[in-house]
């Protein structure tokens, strides 16, 4: 029997907007993804049951991401990522990572004297975050194995998209949430000129690559959208999170020109679609 035969249904409709209607984007004999034509998500409507590895060590050793490699170039980024959080949310104490990984954004929390708790639904990751001296639990996007309101600061940095039920995800983001608290989303882009001009060569939909462990790609308008749909509040978005910091305290003429170099490179990114990931800022709401 063929995979082509052994292929199931993955989504009946589309994981944000719950339309039906879909139009086909690549298919491979394992999987299949489709473009929404209500919001635009692509998402993958077939697949074969119990395609791809485990994230467990191997995935972690092994993966191109190389992720127990360049540690601190990996904390500094985070240190960026979290300052940034910060001046959404000064108040901020704490912070969960969702998909914790080796435990990068744990390490830039403590530099930043937050108190950091990670989760993951790999044993091996959770094992290392602990080794590394860090609070760390297992579990899974979709059902934190935390009580409402416990988090000012959550990120969630490559992982919405590696699961299969993306809002009730984003819902338990908004749960776990103090009020006035905020969430950092990480994605890949969608519009990465590799996913239309190369679908079946470039790494994303591939099923021994990323198509195995990738469900959902969104654009800018739909993660703000789904984000929105779960109860969040869009804040920030897209590097220009990070140039509102760099913009502060500029030293003319080098920095000033630092400066308008990186915001020219980022819209060149935008509109030439080099750009590989989206990132989104979003609130939980206060209480009135």
């Amino acid at each position: 029997m063929s995979a082509l035969e052994l292929r199931a249904p993955f989504y009946a409709c589309c994981p944000v907007c719950q339309a039906t209607g879909a139009s086909p984007v690549v298919s491979f004999p394992q999987l299949v993804f489709v473009r929404c034509r209500g919001c635009g998500v692509i998402f993958k409507s077939e697949q074969v049951p119990g395609l791809g590895g485990a994230y467990e060590e191997e995935y972690f050793r092994f993966n191109r991401a190389k992720y127990l490699s360049r540690w601190a170039h990996r904390v500094r980024k985070c240190m960026r990522q979290l300052l940034v959080c910060l001046e959404v949310a000064p108040h901020a104490r704490d912070v969960l990572d969702v998909g914790c990984s080796a435990g990068y954004v744990l390490e830039a929390a403590r530099r930043l004297g937050l108190e950091p708790v990670g989760v993951d639904l790999s044993r091996f990751a959770v094992s290392l975050c602990r080794e590394r001296g860090f609070a760390a639990e297992e579990g899974r996007l979709e059902k934190l194995p935390f009580p409402d309101a416990s988090f000012d600061v959550v990120t969630c940095k490559h992982t919405l998209e590696h699961i299969e039920r993306p809002l009730e995800g984003l819902a338990e983001l908004r749960r776990v949430l103090r009020p006035g608290g905020v969430a950092f989303l990480i994605v890949p882009d969608a519009a990465y000129y590799k996913l239309a001009v190369m679908p079946k060569r470039g790494r994303s939909f591939r099923p021994d690559r990323r198509g195995w462990q990738h469900h959902v790609y969104y654009f800018e308008n739909n993660l703000a959208d789904a984000a929105t749909r779960a109860g969040l509040e869009p804040v920030r978005a897209g590097k220009d999170i990070y140039r509102r910091r760099l913009a502060k305290g500029l030293r003319w003429p080098w920095e000033g020109l630092r400066y308008l170099f990186l915001l020219a490179w980022v819209w060149v990114c935008r509109v030439t679609r080099l750009r590989r990931e989206l990132q989104l800022i979003a609130r939980r709401p206060t209480v009135k």
